[in-house]
């Protein structure tokens, strides 16, 4: 009786150390999906960033050329 008492024990010893693993592994696997997607949004943000501050620039010329006609506009009616 108690040789079997045993071998169920060790099943159930091996069973929860396969279930733990299986867990760590599967926490491990998202790990790494999770960085490869924070690396993915990191690069559109980069990409994004220096298309938007190459068209600030421009967008802030245009604006401060409008600013000085319409200033000159405003001269023009007083």
């Amino acid at each position: 009786m108690s040789n079997k008492f045993e071998k169920e024990l060790e099943k159930l010893a091996k069973s929860k150390h396969e279930g733990h693993d299986e867990v760590i592994k599967k926490f491990e696997t998202w790990g790494k999906e999770l960085d490869e997607n924070i690396k993915k949004i990191d690069k559109a943000n980069q990409v994004f960033l220096k298309e938007v501050e190459g068209k600030l620039g421009y967008m802030n010329q245009w604006f401060a050329k409008k600013e000085k006609q319409f200033g000159k506009m405003l001269r023009f009616l007083q």
